[in-house]
């Protein structure tokens, strides 16, 4: 009986400490498995974003390899990894038949010969569920006065951590920034794009990069590693000085605007109030608007997809110069991939 009664005590004690580890223990060790693993996502994003800024500037590597950890580690025989879905999503914007005088077409972006009113060259006329970029300047490169503009309907690649007992994250990569998404609408620019104005000895000066990605669809889960391939297409510098006049024998200053078209209007609203509040013009020069409104969005997320468009416009012929990064890149899961 005594031998019984003291087994019984032991197991006791024992299941009582295992419970405790069950519900203590264990979830601290997930949440730090968890950490790390979102720790390393954010670094994955950060040096795939470094190796594709580094391609297009300077023009090479042709190709550059970066890994991304897919699952996190797990507690054995208690607790499986936590397993990342990481997924390149490339984008078109859909057409909509538009009607100009006796002739019905179907158009993706607004053209010259389309302009309705509030609407500018390089918008979708459907912008449902169509993620894009398009850059605008008064007088383009060349000094002759001829407005430039450029337009693309961007891919995004994006990595979902479906923490359980870490904060759930969302990774996503357009436009050459990084997003960083929590459930609840909180976002903000991870890693921005190389946008610039600066404003030194009464010249203003905009950099800004333009970047169109492509590749096929594709979806991997599991765990382990998968290495990432970005193949760089093409890149192009552009630089204008304004409109020459030759009475003068100087330029005209320019004008310029950014849209977005985005899932995440905050993150991208966030960072242009940021830019504009450190460039040093007065805020009678440009316009911030997100679903033309110049308040800051009222939704971070949008329940129904229909992508919303953050739009910065240098309103006054302030700019002197505007400098534009130009590439396109594919994005694969193999070395030899399109």
């Amino acid at each position: 009986m005594v031998a019984v009664i003291g087994t019984l005590l032991a197991l006791l004690v024992f299941f009582a400490l295992f419970g405790v580890f069950l519900t203590q223990y264990l979830p601290v060790w997930m949440a730090d498995n968890e950490s790390q693993f979102t720790s390393q996502a954010a670094g994955a994003f950060a040096q795939f974003k470094s190796d594709v800024d580094l391609q297009y500037s300077i023009g090479g590597p042709a190709v550059m390899g970066n890994p991304f950890v897919l699952a996190s580690q797990g507690v054995p025989l208690l607790a499986q990894p936590t397993e990342a879905t990481l997924a390149f999503l490339p984008t078109q914007c859909p057409p909509q038949p538009v009607t100009v005088g006796s002739t019905t077409s179907s158009y993706s972006f607004y053209t010259s010969t389309l302009l309705p009113s509030g609407k500018t060259i390089g918008q979708p006329v459907n912008q449902y569920h169509c993620t894009f970029e398009n850059v605008s300047i008064g007088y383009g490169p060349g000094g002759i006065g001829t407005p430039y503009y450029q337009r693309v309907a961007s891919g995004a690649l994006e990595m979902y951590l479906p923490n359980r007992y870490y904060n759930a994250e969302t990774y996503y990569y357009e436009d050459d920034g990084v997003i960083q998404s929590q459930t609840g609408g909180y976002q903000i620019m991870l890693y921005a794009p190389p946008f610039n104005i600066t404003t030194l000895a009464s010249n203003t000066t905009i950099s800004v990069s333009f970047l169109q990605t492509f590749g096929n669809t594709s979806t991997i889960v599991g765990q382990g590693s998968q290495e990432l391939y970005s193949h760089l297409r093409y890149t192009q510098f552009l630089t204008s000085n304004g409109k020459y006049n030759s009475t003068s024998r100087s330029y005209l200053n320019t004008n310029f605007s950014i849209e977005i078209g985005t899932q995440f209007p905050c993150a991208w609203y966030s960072f242009f109030h940021h830019q504009m509040n450190v460039s040093g013009l007065p805020a009678s020069d440009y316009t911030l608007t997100a679903n033309g409104t110049a308040a800051y969005p009222s939704t971070c997320i949008n329940s129904n997809g229909i992508t919303s468009i953050v739009w910065l416009k240098v309103t006054a012929f302030v700019v002197d110069y505007v400098r534009i990064y130009w590439a396109g890149i594919t994005i694969s899961t193999n070395i030899g991939g399109t």
